[in-house]
């Protein structure tokens, strides 16, 4: 018979769901990553779509608890953080370069 209806979301409701910023909803919907229906004045997501983006999308590291364990990943040689050696070898490289051109 009839088809039931699934409650749709927020982006404040949403948001809170998840533990973020309203904004980094709203980003995730501009960059395709999360479906929405948007009416004037309204945006709603569905539970089914949130719970697909967290899938797909969510970031473990959220999830630790241990500070000095986030300080490591973020600032490993595999997350993009700096890299100890290559710094000082640029840094010589760009000194030797600037020492040739004189």
């Amino acid at each position: 018979m009839g088809e039931v209806m699934q409650p749709l979301l927020t982006i404040n409701r949403a948001a809170s769901i998840v533990g973020c910023h309203t904004e980094t909803l709203r980003r995730a919907i501009r960059a395709g990553k999360l479906a929405a229906y948007r009416r004037p004045g309204a945006t709603r997501i569905s539970e089914t779509d949130l719970k697909a983006y967290l899938d797909t999308y969510h970031c473990p590291a959220t999830e630790m608890t241990s500070h000095t364990w986030n300080y490591v990943a973020a600032n490993g040689p595999s997350s993009g953080g700096k890299k100890e050696n290559a710094t000082g070898s640029r840094l010589a490289l760009r000194m030797r370069n600037a020492l040739d051109k004189r």
